[in-house]
């Protein structure tokens, strides 16, 4: 019996190990969790500024012509000049200018009057919108004692080489009589000043230009003619630009306007411009600039121009006289 039990028992035991051989143990996943961090959503949101009104420059200055043969002094017509420009956003600008008009006057004058005799102040409200690219539209009020001028100007420069602008401008006149400066001395030494009515009037002004490296040249053409009567002014010219010199902070450039045509005509026969009545031949009149400019800082620049009138006008009698005229403006440039 002890035999047959442990016969028994060994075979327990090789059949217990011989079943373990043959589990077979699966093997354990582990799942990785995958974590998604979300990155935060930024909207950007575009402000628009809302459009201010700025001041951009400011310029001021004196301005003085002098004809020879005019009574009234060494310095002849003068002015004080102010120019203010603003602008509003993008596409609106607009300006506020004025300029304060007097004459000089010497012992030889033929009025006994101070040494500075006040003539008008004028005054110019304007305002401009760009339209598109190179182009633009202007509206502009002008007064100046008797009259007032409302004028609406399109400039334009569809390309790098031609630009210009055109203008057309009402002169509204209260009508009243006044002494219009134009006078003639007689042997005894005794003036006569022609009166004559003022007249509403329309004016147009023209001047395209052509432009390459900095030179230029244009036509010019300036008319105003009365509604009321006869009286009329014209004139044409060609103009000349030269490029601007540099030299440090120093800068020049160049003008010549030569006179095309010239036609004054005054109801009862009086002068207009203080000479001549018209040109006969073309050039007979020309005109000289230097234009100069000294930039102090970058944003506030000294200029002056300096200006030669010379040639001959036609007098009323058919005659030709010899004149000239000096030009002077200088002031000081403020940009904002």
């Amino acid at each position: 019996m002890k035999k047959l039990a442990l016969l028994l028992g060994s075979l327990l035991v090789v059949g217990a190990t011989a079943s373990a051989k043959e589990a077979v143990v699966a093997p354990v996943e582990v799942s990785k969790e995958v974590v998604v961090v979300a990155e935060p959503v930024v909207e950007v949101v575009v402000v628009e500024e809302a459009p201010t009104l700025k001041l951009t420059s400011i310029k001021t200055g004196v301005w003085s012509e002098n004809r020879s043969g005019k009574a009234g002094g060494d310095l002849g017509n003068n002015s004080l000049r102010l120019y203010t420009n603003f602008s509003y956003g993008a596409d609106w600008y607009g300006w506020f200018n004025a300029r304060r008009y007097f004459n000089s006057n010497t012992n030889g004058s033929y009025a006994e009057k101070d040494l500075f005799d006040k003539v008008a102040t004028r005054t110019y409200v304007g305002v401009g919108r760009n339209l598109f690219e190179n182009y633009s539209v202007e509206l502009q009020y002008a007064a100046q004692g008797s009259w007032d001028k409302y004028a609406i100007t399109g400039n334009f420069a569809p390309t790098s080489w031609l630009s210009g602008y055109l203008t057309y401008e009402y002169k509204a006149d209260d009508g009243k009589k006044f002494d219009n400066k134009d006078f003639t001395v007689n042997e005894e030494g005794i003036v006569s000043v022609v009166q004559h009515t003022n007249s509403d009037s329309n004016y147009v002004e023209f001047q395209p230009k052509l432009s390459y490296n900095g030179w230029g040249i244009s036509y010019y053409f300036e008319g105003e003619y009365a509604i009321s009567n006869d009286s009329e002014v014209q004139y044409q010219q060609v103009r000349l630009f030269t490029p601007k010199a540099k030299y440090g902070d120093f800068a020049v450039s160049g003008e010549y306007r030569g006179t095309l045509q010239y036609e004054s005509k005054k109801e009862n026969g009086s002068k207009d411009y203080g000479v001549g009545t018209r040109m006969k031949d073309a050039f007979d009149v020309n005109r000289i600039y230097a234009h100069g400019t000294y930039a102090l800082t970058e944003t506030t620049t000294i200029f002056t121009s300096l200006g030669y009138e010379f040639g001959k006008w036609e007098q009323a009698d058919g005659s030709k006289k010899d004149s000239y005229m000096t030009i002077v403006e200088a002031g000081v440039n403020m940009k904002f």
